[in-house]
């Protein structure tokens, strides 16, 4: 189905979870649907909050001699200079992550999550500071698929049951409130 009865609501909620690519320990994926990823003992993925927009996720097609493949892209506007800020993006310039995203879009519960980066990773591809930049933006970095490590499909969804069950297991890798 190409078309919907309604218009699909454009955009991510202001939330990114990060997950270490190497951190990964499993997966349960069936048909482009992940239910559980399952993280090595004692890791936890961290959850970025930040301004309405401040998130963009992307996605292309690369048209390849023999196969295509897909580059995922994540961008991200920084709007702190605190120094655990700057600790925090020194880490992400040298990691490799996967990205879960919230969509919007509240017509499908089944495709409201979506992970970006599941099969190679993604890696910081830009970092950009401009003293006058406007908005409040700091930073603007890029998470993208590598140029020899690409995607061989479109972003998994996230679901598990339920949206509330599935944001359960979402939260699940995060570490617990101290």
């Amino acid at each position: 189905v190409l078309a919907a009865c309604t218009n699909a609501v454009a955009g991510i909620e202001p939330e990114i979870i990060l997950l270490n690519k190497a951190d990964i320990n499993s997966v349960a994926l069936e048909s482009g649907v992940l239910s559980e990823i399952t993280l090595k003992d004692a890791v936890y993925g961290v959850k970025y909050t930040s301004a309405k927009n401040a998130f963009e996720a992307t996605v292309a097609l690369n048209k390849g001699t023999y196969m295509n493949s897909f580059t995922h892209g994540v961008v991200c506007r920084v709007f702190s200079r605190e120094q655990q800020t700057k600790d925090e993006l020194n880490r992400l310039a040298n990691a490799k992550v996967v990205a879960i995203v919230k969509n919007l879009d509240a017509h499908n519960d089944e495709t409201k999550y979506e992970v970006y980066g599941l099969e190679s990773g993604l890696v910081m591809t830009d970092l950009q500071f401009a003293s006058t930049d406007g908005d409040g933006v700091v930073y603007t970095f890029n998470l993208g698929s590598d140029d020899n490590a690409r995607e061989s499909e479109l972003p998994a969804s996230f679901y598990k049951e339920s949206l509330a069950t599935t944001e359960a297991a979402l939260t699940a890798l995060l570490a617990p409130a101290a």
